[in-house]
């Protein structure tokens, strides 16, 4: 993983090339787009705006070259630099601010908006979700393969749209994080452990998250679930995981515990996601309101 970031600082031609290269690979293993983002999030911590977005739409353009080459899909350079467009202004916040628990908001934020436009732009979700997956099954069938019954593709599709949002904003997320490990790595090894045990996301958020509980708990009374609050909710869940994660590793880190508790902990978060998110997500609320592991700054007593 520090070659990666290794060659990628050579220059700022070795940066697009790298990120436009990442982003290809990615139609055929998607995960290797956190790499190309990651590589964007590293030139802007690096060199400011004008590098970030220099190696940005360099490699949206190379990516999209290839891509139409490939798919004959004319916006594809322009979807790929789009969707790195959040990761580098995520990363121009850390740089400026040093907080990536700031910088995760950031990310959270767009998530937001990309969970309002998909409303706005699609109004029956699971039925958009429904047509193109029974298209995509259509394909696979006239190809000689097989697909899911119809019942398992309606399942599929009620749970399309919170799906790709908690791994839109995991994306961006991820790929912030590891931007600023492998800057890490490369310049002041060791800062990114102490600087992530202190991740804390804004308390500002704090009230936010308890208003859109409510209202996302009262679609569910009304017999509406699914609308923009319980979007909106899964976004704060995603962003105070991480913080519960911060967490856990500082009690591991303070406690001198053996590493297999935090291997142990991953492996269970890929196994059980959903469930282990959302604990690691209440654990960081827990920590934001009692300040578990005592990150503020407490002013002396007035006489």
């Amino acid at each position: 993983m520090r070659a990666i970031a290794r060659f990628a600082m050579r220059s700022p031609t070795a940066a697009s090339v790298s990120a436009a290269a990442y982003a290809v690979f990615a139609l055929v293993f998607a995960p290797l787009m956190v790499l190309s983002g990651a590589v964007v999030g590293l030139a802007a911590l690096r060199g400011g705006f004008s590098r970030g977005i220099q190696v940005a739409l360099s490699a949206a353009l190379i990516a999209g070259i290839i891509y139409y080459a490939r798919l004959r899909e004319p916006m594809a350079g322009v979807l790929v630099g789009a969707t790195w467009l959040p990761v580098l202004f995520a990363a121009l916040v850390l740089r400026a601010s040093e907080s990536q628990g700031l910088a995760l908001s950031v990310c959270a934020g767009f998530a937001a908006l990309f969970a309002l436009t998909t409303r706005m732009l699609i109004p029956d979700m699971q039925a958009h979700w429904l047509a193109r997956l029974m298209e995509i099954g259509e394909s696979v069938k006239s190809q000689g393969g097989t697909f899911f019954k119809d019942d398992d593709v309606a399942l599929i599709a009620s749970v399309m749209h919170e799906a790709t949002l908690v791994m839109t904003g995991l994306f961006w997320m991820t790929a912030v994080l590891l931007a600023r490990w492998w800057q890490s790595a490369l310049y002041n090894p060791g800062g990114f452990g102490s600087e992530f045990r202190s991740l804390v996301i804004p308390r500002a958020i704090s009230p936010l998250a308890a208003v859109v509980a409510v209202l996302a708990l009262l679609q569910v009374f009304a017999g509406a679930p699914g609308g923009l609050a319980s979007d909106l909710l899964i976004v704060l869940v995603v962003l105070f995981a991480f913080q519960g994660l911060a967490l856990l590793h500082h009690r591991v880190h303070k406690l001198n515990l053996a590493r297999g508790w935090m291997v142990g902990l991953y492996v269970l978060l890929l196994l059980m996601p959903h469930r282990v998110g959302l604990i690691l997500a209440i654990a960081g609320i827990a920590d934001t309101v009692l300040d578990v592991r005592g990150l503020r700054v407490r002013r002396p007593p007035v006489d």
